[in-house]
């Protein structure tokens, strides 16, 4: 069960990560203005990046607890914690900025600023569950 939970966990990492990568990418391009665009980074967004990362995470702790991880490996709980930033960004920034293109509006610097945090976010999550510090 353990390895299962280690290749679920894995594929929805890299998932997760490319899906980051494309709400940049959407969030840099059109996404911005085009009505239609911003429904697809809606989409992406919701379902792809917070919907995946909350599958990921699900599965990282089904992972750690078959496993046998200590309770006390710090940079599970680093990964852990920055999981809230992401929750947060998501709800207050990248959220209504993709509702007021939808309306027919423009997006603010805040999107960009929202989805670029979450990439940090994620890239950082990623590098601590490649590495695995001491």
């Amino acid at each position: 069960m353990a390895v299962g939970l280690l290749h679920l966990h894995k594929s929805l990492a890299y998932l997760v990560f490319l899906v980051a990568l494309a709400d940049v990418v959407l969030a840099l391009t059109r996404a911005r203005t085009d009505p239609r665009m911003a429904g697809m980074l809606r989409w992406t967004h919701g379902v792809g990046l917070m919907w995946g990362g909350r599958l990921t995470l699900l599965c990282g702790i089904g992972y750690s607890l078959a496993s046998g991880y200590p309770l006390a490996t710090w940079w599970l709980w680093v990964s852990l914690l920055l999981w809230g930033p992401m929750e947060a960004v998501g709800k207050r920034l990248v959220g209504p900025e993709i509702q007021a293109v939808r309306d027919g509006g423009q997006a603010s610097g805040r999107l960009l600023s929202g989805v670029g945090i979450q990439l940090v976010c994620v890239v950082i999550i990623f590098a601590l569950m490649s590495v695995r510090p001491g």
